[in-house]
This record gives structure tokens, C-alpha cells and sequence, in this order.
């Protein structure tokens, strides 16, 4: 194979891996929230044992996550979303690295959750597109 043939097979190898990674969906999103969820329950545990290992873990979860809720939320064109999101991905990348609180990651989910979440009569949740 030539260096070229070698180049467009890297790249189009990098794309395959890579697309998968942007929500495609509002399930997809969902399942990302979800983790979230699931991430802060485990970093309030940490937070309370003064666990700086699992502090960090967790921020690298939610650094992961909100970065593709951020990239969902702005192919939606959901301007408030998207900065609550950078805001809270910033706080996340700063607990990942050991420099920040959980306050502080914590700070805009409410704000974004009364924005763009619906409760439904069920008990569950439903994206809201438009606030």
C-alpha cells in the first residue's frame, strides 16, 4: 500500500472510532445524563471520605460525558445548554485534575435540568428541544 493509501486508511479508521462518540440521539444523551447521574452519587461518596483518587476518576467521567453532551447540545443549535455545559465541563476537567470541587461541578445542573428537562406524568424525564 502506498503512504497515501496508508494515510486515507489512518484517517478513515479515526473517523469509524470517532463518530460513535458524538450523541447521535436523545436516548444517546440520555444514557450519557444517566452516567452523570450515576458519577455524582459516586463522587458525593468520595467527596464525603475525602477520596482524591476517586475525585479525579469521577471528574474524568464527567469530563468524557459532558464533552459529548456539549457537542450535542451545539449540533442542536441549544445555545443555553451549551454554556451551562461549558461551564460545568470546565469544573469537571478541574476536579479531574485534582483542582476543583464538586460544588462547583455541580453548580449549573439545575439550571440546565429546569431549562431543558420535562418530568413526565410517569416519574421520568424528557429532553425539552425549546425552553
Amino acid at each position: 500500500m502506498t503512504k497515501l493509501g496508508k494515510f486515507f486508511s489512518l484517517l478513515l479508521a479515526g473517523l469509524l472510532v470517532a463518530v460513535p462518540a458524538l450523541p447521535q440521539s436523545e436516548e444517546d444523551l440520555d444514557k450519557a445524563m444517566k452516567l452523570v447521574g450515576k458519577t455524582m452519587g459516586e463522587l458525593r461518596k468520595a467527596n464525603e471520605a475525602k477520596d482524591e483518587a476517586g475525585l479525579k476518576a469521577g471528574g474524568k467521567v464527567l469530563v468524557e460525558q459532558f464533552t459529548l453532551g456539549g457537542k450535542f447540545f451545539a449540533s442542536h443549535k441549544m445555545a443555553d445548554a451549551v454554556e451551562m455545559n461549558g461551564k460545568t465541563l470546565a469544573a469537571a476537567k478541574a476536579l479531574a485534575d485534582g483542582s476543583g470541587t464538586m460544588a462547583a461541578v455541580g453548580s449549573t445542573c439545575k439550571g440546565c435540568h429546569d431549562m431543558y428537562r420535562e418530568k413526565l406524568a410517569d416519574g421520568s424525564y424528557k429532553l425539552k428541544m425549546t425552553h
